[in-house]
């Protein structure tokens, strides 16, 4: 195999590496096979020679090549047609240099094999598989649409899928896999996977990483199979026995992402709260579908679909949802669903709210002296943020009376009253934008909140970084607050989580040498599943690139670009020296929020997926996640980040974790009781 020497310390890798083993330096891309060299960072332009095929070009005397329709990493897909059937096929090929692969080759034949049995309405279908001079590869249906990641693209900002579109593909995808969950579990059930023919039928696609049920060898627990953020808990965990739940949680995350236009990560809102259009009778089906534990979700695709079939009966009847479900639950009081339910998304919580009863039930749980004053804040904020109101104070008579306590007893920290404080300064804004009818009163509310459980929370080595705006890429969001570490996690603290989790956790030996000999040093050579595992046991998970660059320039009180100003100071960050430092050895590389080494020493994981629109040029997967901060190899700016595939593990590559400031009762209980 071709070798690639690294243009900084001559080290030679293997061909298709990203980066060099050695120093991190990122390498030049070549084309198999043209043997063209593409600068670092930039792609070799997909030209038609550069194809396993031309268009004209007949395939085993069988199949004219059309058009390249879609390419990828490992392979194309072409549109032929099939000169024996008399018909329009896609077929999917797998380049050269994967041909002598085993684990590829399983995988992809592997689709072929599983598909091959499945023959429904919407599930794309397999015909054969065949082998060329240049390779093998799958014939299948030819579906003339477009995916539904495409689809989402199309929306611009403040714009999503109509909720009858929605419900519409998740009722089509229920059919698909309740009759596929008879054989096979998909296990990456996301937008690319999913297509949308053009008279709007959904057929479902790429079953490459599926493992059928009888079939006990297709993975194991030691591989974790999947595209991040649309994978279950229990896949993240790498269990051997992923069953038809899996799909489930994978279906959830795919719903609120249409109709938000978000992933649910950190703290999301219910998708009601983001569109008043969306029916919060929606938010306890998604809630159901992306609960951790998978025994609380739908056991079956059918059962989602039971779930759903009432909401599409009364759009289509026009019908008001959630007084038809009030009074179908006052009916049947025996299967009403509770009006408040929370749940853990990994380590993040979402609140979900039920519509009906929320006001009495909120103000009855008020205290006399304060209610009448605080009700009458309330009055004049629309139906939707009374009852979040509602509950903001209901919880708030609990929480500024404890942190008060906390900020003022023995040994407290001054960061502890300084919280508590601005908790209260907040407090009293959103009773006052209540009272004036303006709808910062629950941002303003929320953020208070939040200060009150980070003075109860308080977790060492972690700075509160409180609700606030953030520019990323141009685009300004709003990111509710949070806990993120100080310091970047270290070697000796990884190593203990490879120790202590139950039953260990294997490591490469490049991590395993440097955990013995520099364990004081940031982690490296982790993998996204190494870091996101390490979150998990900590009770914490991996920041989104909002999340991080909110601490690490969300403020801008210097500058965004560096934390001392706009321009390069030399010796101010561990940056292209070649090797790292324990942190907080650099003490001018210091965030605004507390956070060190954002600039330089290692570039650290985020759980953000790379989002790409069809102008960027080859299809894209969607698994390559944004990696924030400059490292000991390369200098970059706090508002850059770069991709890097999810399996990565580079010399220079860390990370460090947020914890959630979660506002639901659960939440507050949970704490409270804690705290004693």
């Amino acid at each position: 195999m071709a070798k690639v020497k690294c243009s900084r310390c001559a080290y030679l890798n293997e061909s298709g590496a990203a980066r060099c083993r050695r120093c991190g330096t990122a390498l030049p891309s070549i084309s198999f096979e043209e043997g063209v060299v593409a600068p670092p960072d930039r792609p070799a332009p997909a030209r038609e020679e550069s194809f396993q095929f031309k268009r004209g070009q007949v395939i085993n005397t069988r199949y004219t090549v059309l058009d390249m329709i879609g390419r990828g990493g490992m392979g194309c897909i072409y549109k032929v047609h099939d000169n024996v059937l008399g018909e329009d096929l896609a077929l999917k090929t797998l380049l050269p240099q994967y041909v002598a692969d085993k684990t590829v080759i399983d995988r992809f034949l592997n689709e072929a094999r599983i598909t091959r049995r499945l023959t429904h309405p919407n599930i794309v279908r397999v015909h054969d598989i065949g082998t060329t001079g240049k390779g093998i590869f799958i014939s299948m249906e030819y579906v003339e649409g477009e995916s539904l990641r495409v689809l989402l693209r199309k929306y611009g900002p403040g714009e999503r899928v109509p909720v009858r579109q929605v419900l519409h593909i998740i009722d089509q995808l229920c059919l698909a896999l309740d009759y596929a969950h008879q054989y096979t579990v998909h296990r990456d059930i996301k937008p690319e996977n999913i297509m949308i023919t053009e008279n709007n039928q959904i057929k479902l696609m790429d079953f490459g990483i599926s493992k059928l049920m009888n079939n006990q060898l297709v993975t194991s627990a030691s591989v974790v199979m999947g595209t991040p953020y649309y994978m279950s808990p229990e896949q993240h965990r790498d269990t051997h026995n992923v069953d038809a739940r899996a799909d489930i949680y994978s279906m959830g995350v795919v719903m609120y992402e249409m109709l938000t236009g978000n992933i649910p990560t950190g703290i999301p809102k219910p998708a009601s709260q983001v569109l008043r259009e969306i029916p919060p009778a929606l938010d306890e089906i998604v809630a159901k579908c992306i609960d951790p534990n998978r025994d609380k979700r739908f056991k079956t695709a059918g059962d989602l679909r039971r779930a759903i079939l009432p909401i599409i009966e009364m759009l289509d009847e026009g019908k008001n949802i959630q007084k038809t479900l009030a009074r179908r639950r006052l009916s049947h009081p025996a299967g009403a669903l509770s009006p408040v339910r929370t749940l853990a998304i990994g380590a993040a919580a979402m609140v979900v709210l039920a519509a009906a009863g929320f006001s009495l039930y909120f103000f009855e749980k008020m205290n006399a002296g304060d209610a009448a004053t605080e009700r009458a804040a309330i009055v004049n904020l629309h139906s939707g943020q009374q009852e979040r109101f509602a509950l903001l104070q209901s919880l708030a008579t609990s929480l500024e009376p404890a942190a008060a306590g906390a900020a003022g007893a023995a040994g407290a920290g001054l960061r502890q009253t300084q919280w508590s404080a601005r908790g209260k300064e907040l407090w009293n804004q959103a009773l006052a934008a209540a009272r004036d009818g303006n709808e910062t009163a629950i941002a303003l509310a929320e953020n208070a909140l939040q200060h009150y459980m980070a003075v109860l929370m308080n977790p060492p080595g972690m700075a509160f970084v409180p609700a606030g705006p953030v520019t990323v890429d141009g685009i300004t969001a709003y990111e509710p607050g949070f806990f993120i570490d100080m310091m970047e996690v270290t070697l000796g603290q990884f190593a203990a989580f490879t120790e202590q989790v139950e039953g260990g956790w294997q490591v490469i030996h490049e991590l395993g040498d440097a955990m013995t000999t520099h364990p004081e040093h940031p982690a490296c050579y982790v993998s996204w599943f190494d870091a996101q595992a390490y979150a998990a046991w900590k009770g914490c998970q991996l920041p989104s690139r909002r999340q991080w660059e909110r601490a690490a320039h969300g403020e801008a009180v210097v500058s965004p670009e560096y934390p001392w100003g706009t321009e390069w100071k030399a010796g101010a960050a561990n940056v292209e020296s070649g090797y790292s430092h324990p942190p907080k050895s650099f003490i001018e590389d210091v965030a605004w929020s507390g956070c060190f080494d954002m600039t330089g020493n290692v570039a650290e994981w985020t759980s953000s997926l790379v989002v790409r629109d069809a102008s960027q040029g080859a299809p894209y997967f969607g698994d390559m996640l944004h990696v924030c901060g400059g490292s000991f190899t390369q200098k970059r700016p706090l508002t850059i980040s770069v991709h890097y595939y999810y399996e990565d593990r580079l010399p220079d590559l860390g990370f460090r974790c947020v914890r959630p400031v979660p506002i639901t009762q659960d939440a507050v209980d949970a704490l409270l009781k804690e705290r004693g």
